[in-house]
């Protein structure tokens, strides 16, 4: 009986390394997935494609950096380029960390999907590979509320279109 138990627990073992290492291979540093909720269809902008799009930048504050311009892409241009649209946006982070983000947002403040910091690539450890930014000194009386800092997502991987 023990024999069989180690057999068990060294093939679920083995399994969930090897379930691992497909996922770690599927996914790279930069990838970019958009899902929509509504089809169920999804596509990845490779870090390549991302560089293709139209650049935008935005020069402000966080509370976690000073002034800064970030340089990325309107998020309205990322879901153009991936054809979908709807009420809100589910922002995920590579730490499972996710936030829903009103349309609105995006067409009231013009937010970006920063991919660098002044001429610097945003890495994993400082706030990328995207990193969602507000140009919160624009609109300090509106956007230096906690909400708002809630919504600036970094170390983005994915984002989920929502139709309501």
């Amino acid at each position: 009986m023990k024999i069989i138990n180690i057999c068990r627990t060294g093939i679920c073992s083995f399994l969930f390394l090897m379930v691992s290492s497909v996922s770690a291979v599927e996914y790279r540093i930069g990838d970019l997935t958009i899902k929509d909720e509504k089809s169920q269809n999804s596509i990845t902008l490779s870090k390549d494609m991302f560089e293709k799009l139209p650049k935008s930048a935005i020069t402000t504050s966080t509370p976690w950096l000073p002034k800064t311009t970030f340089t990325g892409v309107q998020v309205k241009d990322v879901l153009e380029a991936a054809g979908y649209h709807g009420k809100r946006l589910r922002v995920h982070a590579l730490n499972d960390y996710w936030v829903d983000i009103p349309i609105s947002d995006v067409e009231n403040y013009n937010i970006i999907l920063a991919n660098k910091r002044g001429t610097q690539e945003l890495r994993v450890r400082d706030f990328g590979p995207y990193f969602v930014v507000y140009p919160i000194d624009d609109h300090p009386s509106e956007l230096t509320k906690p909400i708002y800092y809630s919504r600036s997502v970094w170390q983005v991987d994915s984002i989920t279109v929502m139709e309501k």
